[in-house]
């Protein structure tokens, strides 16, 4: 049997024309970016059903828009968009689309699907190619991912389109167990890997506590997923400190998302992710949906360009960050995004402070003891927010002391701490049919 065909052959995608932009000057990035955002809004218009009705709704007269400045002036989209008019969001015939994702279900217990053409899959791994180039992958290395590719999840599928088009030899790991993560580290020897750095900071320590060596494994970078690695300040929380001293490599951060298609790798400055201008408008809005200048925190709202199947326009993360302008040591020109400071549904106010329940998490992920936590929201009769930070423990900790002042050191409140074991850890975080963990539980209005 021939094998040459098996793959699926994906067509270039356009953005590779401007392959390099982000090198250019912040004249000729805004240029290109233009003209690149004026195609996207056209081809929404014409062949979204979503966006002719939201159009018509709004009064938008898209024609008139001429700049990027005027992005403004076009209506926001949602997850509650998506949950709800998923199918008008289909801008291809169905006999096109070649893949399907579904979104995390956050706002909805069904997730949305996200259909992509052969067009958006090549697009996909041109994204994930120019992010791992940003962080320094080279040609010719081999990349351990731990994310899953299967059960219709669009990261996995993305980094390994990505690694693959660069040239890589790529180990589809899969989120295993810190145990089974180490032993294919031991036998390929990756220059890369990519995963989450609380499950790769665990798979580090077991392996020291069995006589491994992580420090000898050939780990040059860890690109960092699905969690927040650096404070506002861009300093490295505790556990990723902890966790480059035991690989011996530098951990990096990525931002993404299903909805978005795009990803926001750091560069060897480890000063934020950079935006790839060919694939994607980021706006930082305050509460009101005005747009902030970078420096300012808000909610992280995309465009992603040059999408075919889906495509969307200013759509509303929910997640909170702000950007960077200040020019980047690596040579790139483009603003960069900073790290996500929690979830705009989630913020606390606790003791006179707004804290996110992220904040409490990153604080005790440095403990050795710690294998996980979560965090509960009640309302006090008074009507102010109760914080429970639970914490589940793989070990005994001798002083549990350590716990409270690594929570008061890094978000400067104390909620009530409550002990689990690991079982009761996984058994209320663990939802079937969810690739992602649920850490914060709302019950101020009974419901989580």
């Amino acid at each position: 049997m021939n094998n040459k065909h098996l793959m699926p052959v994906l067509p270039q995608c356009e953005a590779e024309m401007w392959r390099g932009l982000a090198f250019e000057s912040p004249e000729m990035i805004e240029r290109v970016q233009t003209e690149i955002f004026l195609k996207h809004l056209k081809y929404c218009a014409l062949n979204s059903p979503f966006y002719r009705k939201t159009f018509k709704q709004h009064s938008t007269q898209w024609q008139s828009v001429s700049s990027l400045s005027e992005i403004k002036n076009l209506p926001f989209t949602d997850k509650g968009d998506l949950d709800t008019c998923c199918s008008e969001f289909l801008s291809v015939p169905p006999e096109e689309i070649a893949d399907v994702c579904l979104s995390s279900a956050t706002t909805s217990s069904t997730p949305a699907q996200l259909l992509q053409t052969k067009g958006d899959l090549s697009r996909l791994a041109y994204n994930e190619e120019i992010a791992f180039e940003t962080a320094g992958v080279e040609k010719g290395q081999t990349m351990v991912v731990g994310a899953a590719l299967d059960r219709c999840f669009m990261a996995g599928l993305a980094y390994f389109l990505g690694a693959v088009k660069l040239g890589n030899r790529v180990i589809r790991s899969g989120a295993s167990s810190p145990a089974q993560l180490w032993e294919l580290i031991k036998l390929t020897r990756p220059q890369t890997v990519v995963g989450v750095p609380s499950l790769l900071r665990r798979c580090a320590l077991e392996a020291e506590r069995n006589g491994g060596q992580p420090r000898s494994a050939g780990v040059k970078r860890i690109i960092g997923i699905g969690e927040s690695i650096r404070n506002s300040a861009l300093e490295p929380l505790p556990h990723i400190v902890e966790l480059e001293a035991l690989c011996s490599a530098r951990v990096l951060s990525t931002y993404a998302s299903t909805e978005m298609a795009t990803s926001f790798c750091e560069c060897q400055e480890q000063k934020g992710g950079h935006i790839i201008p060919e694939l994607i408008v980021v706006e930082i809005v305050d509460k009101d949906g005005n747009v902030l200048p970078p420096g300012r925190t808000g909610e992280i709202v995309a465009t992603p360009l040059g999408v075919e199947g889906m495509p969307l326009l200013r759509y509303k993360t929910g997640d909170i960050s702000f950007l960077i302008s200040e020019k980047c040591g690596c040579g790139r020109n483009t603003m960069r995004m900073a790290p996500v400071l929690g979830r705009k549904n989630q913020m606390l106010k606790f003791k006179g402070t707004r804290v996110y329940p992220e904040t409490f998490l990153h604080a005790v992920q440095s403990v050795e003891a710690v294998a996980g936590g979560f965090v509960e929201a009640h309302l006090n009769d008074d009507g102010t927010d109760h914080v429970i930070l639970c914490v589940a423990l793989h070990q005994k900790l001798t002083d549990m002391r350590i716990i409270r002042e690594k929570v008061q050191a890094v978000a400067r409140v104390t909620p009530e701490i409550k002990i689990l074991t690991t079982e009761e850890f996984e058994a209320r975080t663990t939802v079937p049919g969810k690739r992602k963990r649920i850490l914060f539980f709302d019950l101020r209005s009974n419901a989580t």
